[in-house]
């Protein structure tokens, strides 16, 4: 089912990166997660016509390509958005253009990371247990 499949997490930040390995360990999924440092190593790795993820983690404000920018290029190749994944945005943005940006490129979930370790660890659960539970609901794969 694809519920059980990857979970790909983008984030350019190493101190981000492990607070959410950390994050995903303590709440023990069993989905293999994959983290990557870099946007455009993970659309790369999306191309591939064998890689259906359950789900994109993302952070917005990358080098070389943000998060907005690969939600963008993802809607635009229809072989991507065919893979029918939703897409998540983590960040420590709370303005105005960012919300209107997100609603703009149909972002499926935006997490304010926030100081609070137990707080961003909720957030996480919540949203993983809601697309587990609604998957099959939003995407017509099964």
């Amino acid at each position: 089912m694809k519920m059980h499949r990857d979970i790909l997490v983008i984030e350019d930040d190493e101190d981000d990166r492990d607070i959410l390995k950390e994050i995903f360990r303590d709440l023990g999924y069993k989905n293999n997660i994959l983290f990557f440092s870099d946007s455009i190593e993970a659309l790369e790795y999306i191309k591939r016509p064998e890689i259906e993820p359950f789900i994109i983690i993302s952070d917005i404000n990358m080098p070389k390509l943000g998060g907005f920018e690969l939600r963008n290029i993802i809607l635009e190749e229809e072989v991507l958005a065919d893979k029918d994944i939703p897409y998540i945005i983590i960040s420590n943005a709370q303005d105005e253009y960012s919300v209107k940006e997100a609603n703009k490129l149909s972002i499926q979930g935006f997490i304010h990371k926030g100081n609070d370790y137990n707080k961003y660890k909720e957030k996480i659960k919540n949203l993983i247990d809601y697309w587990k539970e609604n998957i099959n609901t939003f995407s017509s794969k099964k």
